[in-house]
């Protein structure tokens, strides 16, 4: 698959990170995120970037 037809997924991300407190819990760490929780989802990994992802707005 051609690498800038492909949609980013946080999966993919370095700065997702997984926390387990009864319930995984999947956290943006990246420092110039605009959204102070940082929370993407809850027992699944997100299919989607969020609108506020400071990677997404780095890569184009």
């Amino acid at each position: 698959m051609n690498q800038k037809n492909r949609t980013p997924n946080c999966a993919e991300c370095e700065f997702m990170k997984e926390y387990d407190y009864g319930k995984r819990i999947y956290y943006c760490d990246h420092a110039e995120r605009i959204d102070e929780m940082g929370k993407l989802s809850v027992d699944y990994p997100p299919e989607t970037i969020p609108e506020w992802c400071p990677s997404q707005k780095v890569k184009g």
